[in-house]
């Protein structure tokens, strides 16, 4: 017998003789998929006490302690409870994260009109229902500051500030914006070095292989790969100027490259070690702007009054003068992006799965299956689509707690009623979420914001 079968054995010893089962919860008989990328487990069983994972085994090979909760789940499939890597939190979208089976938030801030300090303190009291959430607090910005909330900085003095302030209010890593020069990043690394805060960078005045040697933890969406890729990297540079007209450059350069520059720069990046969160979504819905199909989707009927700016196609469309022709563009350039994602995965670099919610068209929860679905479009097996939401997500995070299914980690999982192994729509088709080891069914949750 292995040491870790060993282990496993004296782990399920101890709980199957456990004096009493009050307050455990048991559950039985479904498929595991338990985010290390392997194959799924089938007939398992896994025992749940005071929100964390006591015993994973399969059936037969444990007890359930007397007066335990057991819940039989045959043909139904179970994984760790899905992290959003890039989301914008708003106090309205809680319950509609857990409906959707996302149980950790990566916020990103920017997207909320109160404190996502204030947010996140009332999530870890129990004042409200919502998922687990990170947060960088406000973004920090060039001058002038892209949004009102973010904190602008021009010099070294201003940017070490900025980082000391987060520091001290809390905040678990720094979020960068398009208008951080590399001078600026150099100098906000060198105090969040200090500090020990990784920065999530959503680049434009800096191109992401700077970004990757100067040493940020992940790239934002897709941003900054085509200042390093395309020979016109420092217009797209300058674009950024305004937020914008910088995306729509950048959009552009997406279509001028060709594969072989599109995979050197992947590989580069993936041997710099620096994480990518592609929000592929992101993208999608951008490039479709101009379906109003996609505002009749189900999921946006479910958005409660607070969440009409997900709505809110028509004013993004004003402020950004895009026409027709643009939409072309970005849909042009839909294929290398995914061609990018898949090279920087096969140069084994970690993707990570991330919404941007709460944007026009992006449902909070919801966005993220449809991530999952394209990430696999881009050419991620099933499986690995699923880890970029669960394990990779956690390890940016550095929370070794979540995003798997073993003894020890937290009981953060989602029952589906079946398996994304066989088809990653599966995702969606939800019976019931976990959360720090409460079982909470999805027509409960619905009901918190359809009163």
């Amino acid at each position: 017998m292995t040491p870790a079968r060993a282990l496993l054995c004296g782990t399920l010893l101890l709980a199957g003789c456990a004096p009493s089962g009050e307050g455990v919860l048991v559950l039985e008989g479904a498929t595991l998929i338990d985010g290390s990328g392997g194959r799924p487990l089938e007939d398992a069983v896994i025992v749940v006490r005071d929100g964390r994972i006591e015993a994973v085994a399969r059936v037969g090979e444990i007890r359930a302690p007397k007066g335990a909760r057991v819940e039989l789940l045959v043909g139904k499939t179970i994984m760790p409870g899905l992290i959003d890597a890039h989301a914008h939190v708003e106090r309205w979208a809680l319950p509609l994260y857990l409906a959707w089976g996302v149980t950790t938030v990566r916020d990103m801030g920017g997207g909320t009109s109160e404190s996502t300090y204030t947010l996140q303190r009332d999530l870890k009291l129990g004042a409200v229902i919502g998922p687990r959430m990170f947060t960088a607090g406000p973004m920090i910005d060039g001058a002038p500051a892209t949004y009102r909330g973010a904190t602008e900085v021009a010099t070294a003095e201003e940017a070490g500030r900025a980082v000391g302030q987060r520091a001290i209010a809390g905040a678990d890593y720094l979020k960068v914006y398009t208008k951080i020069t590399p001078g600026l990043l150099r100098a906000l690394k060198e105090e969040a070095s200090v500090l020990r805060l990784p920065i999530a960078a959503h680049l434009g005045r800096t191109d992401a292989l700077t970004a990757a040697r100067i040493g940020v933890a992940s790239i934002e969406h897709l941003s900054g790969i085509v200042q390093a890729a395309a020979p016109g990297g420092a217009a797209v540079e300058r674009a950024h100027d305004l937020f914008l007209a910088g995306w729509t450059a950048e959009e552009q350069a997406w279509t001028t490259l060709d594969s072989a520059t599109i995979a050197r720069t992947a590989r580069t990046l993936a041997q710099a070690g620096v994480a990518i969160v592609p929000t592929l979504v992101l993208y999608e819905m951008l490039s479709r702007l101009d379906d109003r199909t996609l505002l009749a989707r189900p999921e946006m009927a479910e958005l409660p009054a607070a969440g009409a700016g997900v709505r809110d196609v028509a004013g993004l469309v004003r402020r950004a003068g895009w026409r027709p022709v643009d939409f072309a563009t970005f849909r042009a350039a839909r294929r290398p992006q995914h061609l990018f994602v898949r090279e920087f995965k096969r140069a084994n670099g970690l993707v990570a799965a991330g919404s941007d919610a709460t944007n026009q068209l992006l449902v909070p929860g919801a966005a993220l299956h449809d991530e999952l679905a394209l990430l696999v479009d881009a050419g991620l097996a099933r499986l690995e689509a699923i880890t970029a939401a669960t394990r990779h997500a956690a390890r940016l995070l550095d929370a070794d707690s979540l995003g798997s299914v073993a003894v020890g980690k937290v009981a953060d999982l989602v029952i589906l009623n079946a398996n994304p192994a066989d088809d990653i729509a599966a995702t969606r088709d939800i019976a019931a979420v976990v959360i720090r080891g409460q079982m909470l069914r999805v027509d409960s949750l619905r009901a918190t914001w359809r009163r």
